[in-house]
């Protein structure tokens, strides 16, 4: 938190005449902007990188590679927020940084040229958009990052808010925060160096050594990764080599690498980031915006050709260079892997968009009645994104590890694969104090030494992988041992039935129940299942998950049953699958 202030606050301490002419309206429009983040910050964690987040707000210590040590800071320092619980309070420690990236943003459009009514339209645009109302409003790194990237728009300005060498400093030390935080930070630095050059000129070259230096104070957050140890901290830093393979990101195959997924063509996640910034602009003002481009490359205007120029390929490469390297379809839970990433060119957008409102609305006599039209219709536009919020910000996900952890016995392992039940786990058990008892194993990090040793400190040895031999190891344990129901190499070694909403592994010898007390079992658990919410739609990501694993859980009972003659109980336990199922609305 103080390495943000202290940027902000800086800028305007060295040059506050500057400063008050750069923001203009710029915290009026961040102070609404907070209140509706406020207002809309999800209370529940909802995706796995949120209820990790979440966790270390309330704990500390490290997040997966690349760490984002400057945003766990943030969390950290923000934790005494009266939040409705841990999760909101970190969404409300989110929505402080949306706010000021909002205002952020209106002072680069104005540096950029836009008059005072244009500014504020394509700000509060950005700012109402359905992306970074969720994104804003729930623990993520994506309202820093789109902080940080305001800030450098702004700063590279021909008309921002300090030159020569204070450019130059913040510049540096802006550049040095972002990469603390996201690395996708970098893929504004054509305009950052367009700050540097301008700085350089304008201070001659003592202007680099500064850029140096304030990126070096920039990255000293990198520093809390050594003294980060704790229950919920991923992994080892004790060396510099160590610090330098988590900020490269080396576990995941390096900084440009995501994990693997879908073999497909990079036209279609191409072609879907487009559209994701298209309608998060609604379309016309998007195109606008791009058209406007070209037109201020041919023709400038607010800015140098270089410098639009230099726009034009921050956005190519924050949007189609990126998703050209995603290997995940960007469909279905897809998309949440994906859009999140496409902030930041529709961030980039926001000041050619601002451009091309200037020369739709800056002929009005009225400017006032002009403003309030825009507050009303943007304020419509907000409004429109949201119910789909809503169903994100569904409590089904949480409820749905909640349930899992309740449906175990005292004691009991269960070995899970996805995120959002491993971090949610975290969170739950963490955080909320909700069931300690159990041993939530994280399957995907079985292969991670770090992971192993931690649970072998703990008297729980298992071997790197999730086949057979992690079924022996566990069951001599003595303990109940459940697993996900996706560790198919790992049944078929064992005899198993379902168990809410994973299978419970037994030793080898040992028959499992009849189809109808396997029923009668799972009639029970799901009896005391949290379900009081509206039920989710299909495309409604991890709540969506969540009740799709509860009605495969069923689905398999119905088929056991079937097996078994008993036809009644197998089409009362298919229709109990088909109310468990989401929505098709």
């Amino acid at each position: 938190m103080a390495s943000i202030q202290v940027i902000v606050c800086s800028i305007g301490a060295l040059s506050p005449g500057s400063f008050h002419r750069g923001a203009g309206r710029s915290w009026a429009i961040g102070v609404c902007a907070l209140a509706v983040y406020a207002a809309l910050a999800s209370s529940r964690i909802v995706d796995g990188d949120n209820a990790e987040f979440a966790t270390l707000g309330a704990l500390g210590g490290r997040a997966h590679p690349s760490g984002y040590p400057l945003y766990v800071m943030w969390l950290r320092a923000w934790s005494w927020l009266p939040g409705t619980t841990p999760a909101h309070t970190a969404a409300l420690a989110t929505a402080v940084l949306g706010a000021l990236a909002v205002g952020v943003l209106h002072a680069a459009c104005r540096a950029w040229g836009a008059r005072p009514l244009a500014a504020m339209v394509a700000a509060a645009m950005f700012g109402a958009s359905p992306l970074v109302l969720r994104y804003h409003g729930q623990a993520e790194v994506f309202a820093l990052n789109d902080l940080v990237c305001a800030l450098v728009l702004w700063l590279a300005a021909e008309r921002g808010p300090l030159s020569g060498g204070r450019r130059a400093m913040a510049l540096g030390l802006v550049a040095g925060l972002g990469l603390a935080n996201n690395l996708t930070c970098v893929l504004v630095a054509p305009i950052g160096l367009l700050g540097v050059v301008r700085a350089a000129r304008e201070s001659r070259f003592t202007a680099y050594a500064q850029v140096l230096g304030g990126c070096a104070i920039g990255l000293l957050p990198y520093a809390y990764l050594y003294v980060a140890d704790g229950p919920v901290s991923w992994g080892q830093v004790d060396s510099v080599p160590g610090l330098v393979a988590f900020f490269l990101r080396r576990e995941y195959g390096g900084a440009a690498s995501f994990m693997p997924g879908a073999d497909v063509p990079w036209s279609v996640n191409v072609l879907a980031c487009l559209e994701t910034i298209a309608r998060s602009w609604r379309w016309l003002p998007a195109v606008a915006g791009c058209a406007m481009l070209g037109v201020r490359i041919w023709r400038p205007a607010g800015e140098s050709r270089w410098a639009w120029a230099l726009l034009a390929a921050s956005f190519v490469l924050a949007g189609p260079v990126l998703a050209s390297r995603f290997n995940v379809d960007p469909h279905g839970l897809g998309a949440y892997v994906c859009q999140r990433f496409q902030i930041l060119p529709q961030l980039v957008l926001a000041i050619p968009v601002a451009a091309a409102l200037d020369v739709a609305v800056g002929w009005l006599p009225r400017p006032r009645l002009a403003v309030a039209a825009a507050v009303l219709g943007v304020a419509v536009l907000g409004a429109s994104a949201l119910p789909r919020l809503q169903r994100i910000h569904s409590p089904a996900m949480e409820l749905g590890v909640q349930n899992l952890l309740r449906s175990l016995p005292r004691d009991a392992i269960v070995v899970v694969t996805a995120d959002d039940q491993c971090f949610g786990g975290r969170y739950l058990q963490r955080v909320r104090g909700e069931r300690p008892d159990v041993a939530l194993v994280c399957g995907g990090l079985l292969p991670t030494r770090w992971y192993r040793a931690a649970w072998a400190s703990r008297g729980l040895e298992m071997p790197p992988s999730t086949r057979a031999r992690l079924g022996d190891a566990l069951l001599r344990t003595g303990r109940p041992v459940f697993v996900d129901p996706e560790l198919a190499e790992l049944l078929s070694g064992f005899a198993s039935y379902p168990h809410g909403v994973v299978r419970r592994v037994l030793p080898h010898g040992a028959a499992p129940p009849a189809a109808s007390e396997v029923a009668a079992i799972n009639r029970d658990l799901y009896g005391a299942f949290d379900l009081d919410y509206a039920r989710p739609g299909l495309d409604d990501e991890y709540a969506a998950i969540a009740h799709h694993r509860y009605a495969s859980s069923w689905a398999a009972i119905a088929r056991l049953l079937d097996a078994a003659g008993d036809r009644p109980a197998a089409l009362d336990a298919f229709e109990l699958t088909r109310t468990l199922q989401p929505t098709t609305d």
